[in-house]
């Protein structure tokens, strides 16, 4: 599965180059209802190989955010309410591709990879295909 890249300065300057591994899970705690996300970029071309202006990208940024989630928190979908139609399972799990609003969450950068901290709570959907986004 290919995740999209980033094309536009102010899209770089939230996401780190696939390349760059994750911190080794043992590195970050991730407490209570947390959920540790690794943001990616907009894809910079349209299903038809249309390139997408900086400025349309930066209006995508601002209306969703994706990420894959590196870490659940011990307590992260544990109340009653955030099991899915009564089943016991999470919303998402480590590895899903999540769908996340523009402003939640703390950004911030370990070991030269830009993560979000995000409430379980702040997850919205999961995104199946994520190099299907914008395509």
């Amino acid at each position: 599965m290919q995740t999209p890249t980033a094309k536009s300065a102010t899209n770089m300057m939230w996401f780190t180059e696939e390349n760059v591994p994750d911190p080794a899970p043992d590195e970050i705690s991730c407490e209570g209802w947390k959920i540790l996300v690794r943001p990616i970029p907009n894809a910079p071309k349209s299903k038809g190989g249309i390139i997408i202006p900086d400025s349309t990208l930066d209006v995508i940024d601002l209306i969703r955010s994706v990420g894959r989630v590196v870490k659940l928190g011990p307590l992260a979908y544990s109340r009653q309410d955030m099991l899915v139609e009564g089943q016991k399972r999470p919303w998402c799990k480590v590895g899903d591709y999540i769908l996340y609003g523009r402003y939640n969450g703390a950004k911030f950068s370990y070991g030269g990879v830009k993560l979000l901290w995000l409430n379980d709570d702040d997850c919205l959907g999961v995104i199946k295909d994520p190099a299907k986004i914008n395509a």
